[in-house]
């Protein structure tokens, strides 16, 4: 049966995300970008981008070794965060520590993304699409709403951040207007990236996570990842937005900062 309803496109100019020089990227677990958009990552650097992470929450629950202390735990997480940051050169990783799989609102996190905004002074801010159809896990869907409600408010004055206080070589050295946001495992990705250059650096830092990982799961991962990346590609293709000639490809629903404010 047809549909009674039409899709209406916004009217607001897709922009360039791998032209931004100082980009963004929340996440609500140490993972999760490196998994959906590593290679974005890798290749915005190649770029000459500088790339602050954002880690929500403290990732806690996916600990796979039950007897590792708290502070044990944490600490075999941080270093794993870093060491794959390291081979993606991504400039550093900010936590907020909520408590993973936990009672923490949007609210909270948003106040404290609005001030990160503030401080680093993004021209691109990549999230997980808190709009997915099927998302259980209230970690991604709240941080993703926490993201995006920063990008439009960062420049309402009237609304308060909180206190925290990034590390001072963090800090933009100039206010600049946020031009791109980037959604990761969108259903409706308008955006397809060449990573045939730069998916072994993705896969090099991916398999840096081992504490949420057993060594059969992570042996799966870095084997499904590339024919994931095949299929995008193929869809890319189909869509006419990828060239032929790419073979792996990441895909993302790119938007002007001003498409998140009742703006069409």
């Amino acid at each position: 049966m047809k549909s009674e309803f039409v899709e209406i496109p916004s009217l607001m100019p897709k922009p360039e995300i791998l032209s931004c020089k100082r980009v963004l990227a929340i996440q609500a677990h140490y993972d999760d970008i490196d998994i959906a958009v590593g290679g974005l990552i890798a290749q915005l650097v190649k770029n000459g981008a500088e790339i602050l992470y954002v880690t929500v929450t403290d990732d806690l629950a996916g600990v796979i070794d039950l007897t590792l202390s708290k502070e044990l735990a944490s600490s075999r997480l941080q270093s794993e965060a870093e060491n794959a940051a390291k081979i993606l050169g991504v400039l550093g990783i900010y936590n907020l520590n909520y408590p993973d799989a936990g009672d923490w609102s949007v609210y909270q996190a948003r106040r404290d993304l609005i001030t990160v905004v503030r401080q680093f002074q993004p021209d691109c801010v990549i999230s997980l699409d808190p709009w997915l159809n099927t998302e259980a896990h209230a970690d991604h869907y709240k941080s993703g709403f926490a993201a995006v409600e920063a990008v439009i408010l960062a420049d309402v004055l009237g609304v308060q951040g909180s206190d925290l206080q990034i590390p001072k070589e963090f800090h933009g050295k100039q206010k600049q207007e946020i031009k791109a946001v980037g959604l990761f495992n969108s259903s409706q990705a308008n955006t397809f990236v060449d990573i045939d250059q730069v998916l072994e650096t993705k896969l090099a830092a991916v398999s840096q996570y081992v504490s949420q990982f057993t060594d059969e799961s992570m042996a799966a991962m870095l084997v499904a990842l590339p024919e994931r990346s095949k299929h995008f590609a193929g869809i890319g293709h189909s869509s006419n937005k990828l060239s032929k000639e790419v073979t792996y490809s990441e895909c993302l629903k790119v938007l002007s900062a001003d498409a998140l404010h009742a703006a069409r």
